[in-house]
């Protein structure tokens, strides 16, 4: 188990949010202490990879928002434990959080899977919750008041791979999705997506994880012979599905594997076989969002690393809590909730805007492609840093 008291460096970015909280701060606000976040973190487990950068993105946050003198006229403390990637530990963490530490305000887990155990209890016993790391739209349906997403939806997912490869020439598909929420939601929306486009499925599998070996998936997929290979996957599998395909000695025209690309990791990992394997992101550091530019450099300067999507989705989560907690001049759960249901906020990710049942309706979807070791956006074509290289070499 891990948590942490965070501060950092003044960014003025953060002025105008915290502005207003500050100014209504009184010597009994001081007093009561400072406010605490709740939240879990995978730090070990199969997720551990992408949900380091989730982690860092909150620190960030709550550090910037700590230089311009907290919320309220009170410090902000991240109290957070090890889920170990596991959904049954989460769900017990934010029960203990809740019940036993009685935090103050909390912010959803990494990933579709482990948020999608940990969303009832939010409903059990009224608390907001923020979902920054779960793309998965079924946890925001009819029934769900207090759960609001943080992210763009896993049905979008990779939505440009297809229609880019079938203008290039590309007509048969394989699609692969781990057995997770966010996975098979990926995989069913590629899988209908290819039927629309009339490019057919020529093989369409799910797995588990851990799977150190993933030669029969690459040896089914060398038979079935794609011209796109589609994979709905973590970093892990996204790594070994690669090292696979490698080996059976089979490079399809198009590779697209989605999370797994966006690390620094994975091109360490994988070396020239990273070399044109493309992959979504909800986030970018070329987009003109306010303060983007910042959130970069004060990343970097405190994690020696670029960050990715999964950061900045967790610092648009602070921020998104923080506009909320300014508004209300309040931690009350309701006033938050509602305040959020129907006042947009402009983020380093985009536009945050929640829709019925707090399903997020304006955060978008962006295609990458490594080029190099190097990371170019390739789609939508308005954005575009580069020309997609085709085809995918495999080595």
């Amino acid at each position: 188990m891990g948590e942490g008291t965070l501060s950092g460096d003044k960014r003025g970015r953060w002025a105008a949010l915290v502005l207003a909280a500050s100014l209504l701060a009184a010597p009994a606000a001081q007093a009561a202490g400072p406010i605490v976040i709740g939240a879990s973190a995978s730090l070990t487990g199969a997720l551990a990879v992408d949900a380091a950068y989730h982690l860092h993105g909150l620190e960030l946050g709550i550090a910037e928002a700590n230089a311009h003198g907290g919320w309220l006229g009170r410090q902000i403390e991240l109290k957070y434990y090890d889920d170990k990637s596991e959904p049954g530990t989460a769900v017990r963490l934010y029960t203990r959080l809740i019940t036993e530490d009685k935090v103050d305000l909390t912010i959803g887990p990494y990933s579709s899977g482990v948020t999608q155990a940990v969303a009832p209890l939010a409903n059990k016993y009224q608390r907001l919750l923020i979902d920054p790391g779960a793309s998965l739209p079924d946890i925001f349906v009819e029934g769900n008041l207090w759960n609001i997403q943080g992210i763009a939806t896993s049905t979008g997912y990779l939505e440009g791979m297809l229609p880019l490869a079938q203008s290039h020439g590309a007509h048969k598909v394989a699609i692969l999705a781990l057995q997770s929420a966010y996975s098979l939601a990926c995989g069913k929306a590629r899988q209908a997506q290819a039927e629309k486009l009339g490019m057919p499925v020529v093989y369409n599998t799910t797995y588990a994880l851990p799977q150190p070996d993933f030669s029969s998936i690459a040896l089914a997929v060398k038979n079935a012979n794609p011209d796109v290979v589609v994979a709905c996957s973590y970093y892990p599998d996204a790594v070994g599905l690669a090292q696979a395909l490698q080996r059976v000695g089979f490079a399809p025209k198009f590779l697209a594997e989605t999370i797994g690309p966006a690390e620094a990791q994975f091109t360490a990992a994988l070396g020239p076989i990273a070399n044109r394997i493309m992959s979504n992101t909800t986030w970018w550091p070329s987009l003109k969002t306010p303060g983007n530019a910042e959130f970069i450099a004060a990343y970097k300067a405190k994690y020696h690393e670029d960050p990715d999507y999964h950061a900045a989705a967790t610092y648009s989560a602070i921020e998104v809590l923080g506009a909320a907690v300014a508004a209300t001049k309040s931690l009350d759960q309701t006033k938050l909730r509602d305040w959020l249901m129907e006042h947009p906020v402009e983020t380093v990710q985009g536009t945050f805007k929640a829709g019925p049942y707090g399903i997020g309706t304006q955060f978008k979807q962006y295609m990458f492609q490594i080029q190099d070791d190097g990371r170019k956006l390739i789609w939508p074509v308005a954005l575009a840093e580069a020309q997609p290289q085709i085809p995918y070499l495999g080595h």
